[in-house]
């Protein structure tokens, strides 16, 4: 993410799929065709998330240290199982979202999301926190989309679809600093701790990572409930998500890509060629006969 971000890959994808996620709206609009609505929302909703990803396999190569049909498993029903277990217990502790019973939703949520990655490194296959914070960041991904959409879909129902656009949109930009980071930062010390251990385990700093995380999020979301002091609420808000971001950011800089050796090459002269020619070899370490 460095340099010139509009060069980047995950900055090229995140057009790429708002430009989708636009087009299809602009379709509905002229059609009023219902076929291109999931799409739309999908596109949406996961343009920012997948940015992310991208940004972070191309800093740590995260994607490389699970298969990719895990991951695909894991965005699937991590997601899934993850809403389905906070919207159960949304709805059972938050009654009134304007009210301090909005601070139970990180508790649950960030519980949520790491329902499946848990389950994963219960089976023992992929203890180590490379892999864990991967498939903590696809499940992550999933829950973030699917909620994402449901919000779209909320827009849509009061609004047009470019109010769901906007609202999705809108989404785009900040899971990637709440949703991502959160997960990504209890995976990369829950399964930091494992991997030292060989074996799942609760422990103080593990119980820690995820207070941190449920602590973060439902100061999120209680900032995006005041209604009063709107200046303050937004430079609070911002607050969070950088905050959010660089715990993340600093919990994995230790998986960050290691740069090549550098590979000297020898020139030789003549031995066949034209006395003004020349050609290049790579070098290698000679071994001993012996």
């Amino acid at each position: 993410m460095r340099g010139r971000f509009w060069r980047s890959r995950w900055f090229r994808i995140w057009i790429l799929m708002l430009a989708t996620a636009l087009g299809m709206a602009l379709v509905f609009e002229l059609t009023h065709n219902d076929a291109v609505v999931p799409a739309a929302m999908f596109y949406g909703a996961a343009a920012g998330p997948v940015a992310m990803l991208i940004a972070t396999h191309d800093r740590t190569g995260l994607g490389d240290s699970v298969p990719a049909a895990t991951l695909l498993g894991t965005f699937l029903f991590g997601g899934g199982v993850g809403l389905m277990f906070a919207g159960l217990f949304d709805a059972e502790f938050v009654k009134d979202e304007k009210g301090p019973e909005i601070l139970a939703v990180g508790f649950i949520e960030e519980t949520a999301k790491i329902l499946v990655p848990l389950g994963i490194a219960l089976t023992g296959q992929y203890l180590t926190k490379r892999a864990g914070v991967a498939i903590g960041l696809a499940s992550a991904t999933g829950f973030a989309v699917l909620e994402s959409m449901s919000y779209g879909y909320s827009a849509l129902a009061g609004g047009t679809m470019v109010d769901a656009e906007v609202t999705l949109v809108a989404r785009g930009l900040t899971t990637p600093f709440s949703h991502l980071a959160w997960t990504g930062l209890v995976c990369a010390i829950a399964f930091g701790v494992w991997e030292r251990r060989g074996r799942v385990v609760v422990t103080p700093v593990v119980v820690g990572g995820w207070l941190l995380a449920a602590v973060l999020h439902s100061a999120n979301d209680f900032l995006l409930t005041i209604s009063s002091l709107p200046t303050w609420r937004l430079l609070l808000y911002l607050v969070v998500a950088l905050v959010s971001y660089w715990l993340f950011h600093r919990l994995t800089h230790d998986l960050n890509r290691r740069p090549a050796p550098e590979v000297t090459q020898v020139r030789v002269e003549g031995a066949g060629y034209p006395e003004k020619s020349s050609h290049w070899r790579r070098w290698r370490p000679r071994r001993d006969s012996g």
